[in-house]
């Protein structure tokens, strides 16, 4: 027996072995030569199950490198699924032409039969569809997709710091309009551009300096070791979630599983327990307390084309919802999606009707740490998205 030290690096190192993430080399090819000293591989350790695609591992000459290690190749037998196509689209509104999507979006809009009576559920429906397509057609056309790009590098404290301080401004500029905190959100975008370049050229000398290493010393191996160790800790995940006794394998059974816990568990409702005439009386009296309206007066004030302006300019630039219509593109509307808008929202109140589409949302649950993964309650809501329209109809129905 070691010491503590030693056994534990033991214990990892079998761990790994068990579990087939290090895959031990019956190789003689050199990896290193230099002053009568070589070094030959040994083992290659990696995540399963990419280590067992690996094969036809060969040593390369040094091709002209000073610090005496040959390149190595391999082979991977293994190929991608197509990945599925988010719903969602990524816009370059820095890019857009506004001027073109107000007037394309005024001509499909003119499309629009004035003289279509909206007294029927399938009428608003209508209406809401024949909305949502023209903001759509007109975005095609005047709002170019962005290309993701990826960032593999990880950020400076400095580029976070700046990232909050960017945000901070640009929240306080938009609620107060004062020029100062205007100036100081233009001033954290800056800063935070040169950080962001800052890091990528330090990640890149970091990487080079790490190619350059004239030998592999054996504290360095431990430390790949303890980290692939870890790894595979923090990354263990149960596909299943059980509530009730019920078990739930798919993406709908968990969806449908976590909406049981929070009806039974956390928004349950609790029954009147007292008799059905009680019940009756007990309602009737909290009618007649109220001041009844006459049928002929609208019990709700007609929604204008000011406040709708003014709701829409209130919101916030967050993701967009199932419609895919982002908040940006209300708030470049035209005159014409204005009134589109206010006689649909006054004639969702006078019917006293929610369109379907109204009622669905994005919704990610994230994982909480350290609590058993397959009970609905360590779930917590990240996001939520509903569509752009309610968003805005939602100030006049609080």
């Amino acid at each position: 027996m070691g010491s503590t030290k030693t056994n534990a690096r033991g214990k990892q190192l079998q761990e790994l072995l068990n579990e087939g993430i290090i895959d031990c080399v019956d190789d003689d090819s050199t990896t290193f030569e230099k002053n009568d000293y070589e070094a030959k591989l040994d083992c290659i350790l990696g995540s399963q199950p990419l280590l067992s695609f690996i094969t036809n591992v060969e040593a390369h000459p040094t091709i002209g490198t000073i610090n005496g290690h040959k390149p190595l190749t391999f082979d991977i037998q293994i190929g991608a699924e197509p990945k599925l196509t988010s719903p969602r689209l990524s816009l370059n509104f820095k890019e857009a032409k506004w001027t073109k999507f107000r007037s394309k979006l005024d001509q499909q809009l003119m499309l629009w039969n004035n003289d279509t009576s909206l007294n029927a559920a399938l009428n608003i429906e209508e209406h809401s569809t024949f909305i949502t397509n023209s903001i759509m057609l007109a975005t095609k056309e005047a709002v170019p997709t962005s290309t993701p790009t990826s960032k593999i590098y990880p950020l400076s404290e400095a580029s976070k710091s700046l990232i909050t301080l960017k945000h901070q401004a640009y929240r306080r500029w938009k609620r107060t309009g004062d020029n100062t905190d205007k100036r100081q959100y233009y001033n954290s975008k800056i800063l935070l551009t040169n950080s962001l370049r800052n890091d990528r050229r330090d990640n890149l000398n970091e990487l080079m300096s790490s190619l350059c290493h004239k030998k592999l010393y054996s504290d360095k191996v431990w430390v790949t070791v303890r980290k692939f160790h870890s790894k595979r800790i923090k990354q263990t995940f149960t596909c299943n979630m059980t509530y009730n006794n019920t078990t739930a394998t798919s993406d709908k059974e968990k969806a449908d599983l976590f909406a049981d816990y929070f009806e039974n568990d956390v928004y349950s409702y609790t029954d009147d327990t007292l008799p059905f005439h009680d019940q009756v009386t007990s309602q009737a009296s909290n009618i007649k307390k109220k001041n009844i309206t006459s049928l002929n007066t609208p019990k709700w004030k007609q929604i204008t084309i000011e406040e709708v302006k003014y709701h829409i300019k209130q919101l916030r630039n967050s993701s967009a919802g199932p419609d895919n219509i982002h908040n940006r593109r209300l708030k470049n509307s035209s005159e014409l999606l204005i009134q589109h808008l206010t006689r649909l929202f006054n004639q969702i109140l006078k019917q006293g009707y929610i369109l379907t589409k109204w009622k669905t949302a994005n919704i990610i649950l994230i994982l909480k740490p350290k609590k058993d993964k397959q009970h609905p309650a360590i779930r917590t809501i990240r996001s939520e998205s509903t569509s752009t329209c309610p968003k805005t109809f939602s100030g006049y129905s609080i």
